[in-house]
């Protein structure tokens, strides 16, 4: 199955820098890419984040260069910036009214959204053991049990990691080379929220 016999494809909206960092290597881990069409576009950050969103979807619709992408899936990456009890940003059913998603008319077929809590960060320490190979921390001073709820850490804590360690944690496009040193399925077989999206996704195929 070729892309240009698949009448589905992927919008992939994304926070910021860091996150397409992280969702570039996953998806082409992940995701047979010949298999379905798959465009990007940055948020720049979770603030009016429905707004953004809306304003992504109509500015794709109306670019004549997918104007054959008649059956999309929306799918938007962000941080809940707090525990699981911090209602997420996005107003999916707000979206769906707006984009009539299930209209036989309309071009947006679904609407999805991949949320990490705390944020992205948090995920990744799923991969401590990887995270302290990164960082060459001494094995005598390694702790593998130092964060055992990774959803209580986020990006500050990997920082204030990093620095422990003479590094400095950089957010962006600087953090692709620390990515590529985790072990993606570790963080994968712990994320059900990338699992979903995942299934989702293949599905379309």
């Amino acid at each position: 199955m070729s892309i240009t016999k698949n009448q589905n494809s992927i919008l992939f909206l994304y926070e910021g820098e860091t996150e397409k960092e992280f969702y570039n290597l996953f998806l082409n881990k992940y995701i047979e890419r010949r298999k379905i069409r798959t465009n990007f576009g940055n948020l720049n950050g979770v603030y009016d984040i429905n707004n953004k969103v809306e304003s992504k979807i109509k500015s794709y619709l109306a670019n004549s260069k997918f104007s054959d992408c008649n059956q999309i899936h929306v799918f938007v990456a962000y941080d809940r910036e707090g525990d699981r009890n911090t209602d997420t940003l996005l107003n999916i059913k707000e979206l769906n009214k707006n984009f009539s998603v299930g209209d036989k008319k309309s071009r947006i077929i679904s609407i999805n959204e991949i949320v990490a809590t705390q944020d992205l960060e948090s995920w990744l320490f799923y991969d401590l053991k990887n995270i302290y190979s990164f960082l060459r921390v001494p094995n005598s001073q390694r702790n593998l049990k130092a964060y055992p709820n990774c959803e209580a850490v986020n990006n500050k804590t990997l920082s204030t990691l990093f620095h422990r360690f003479g590094k400095h944690y950089q957010k962006g496009k600087r953090v692709r080379n620390f990515i590529e040193s985790l072990d993606l399925e570790i963080i994968y077989n712990n994320v059900q929220e990338l699992q979903n999206a995942v299934t989702i996704m293949r599905s379309l195929y």
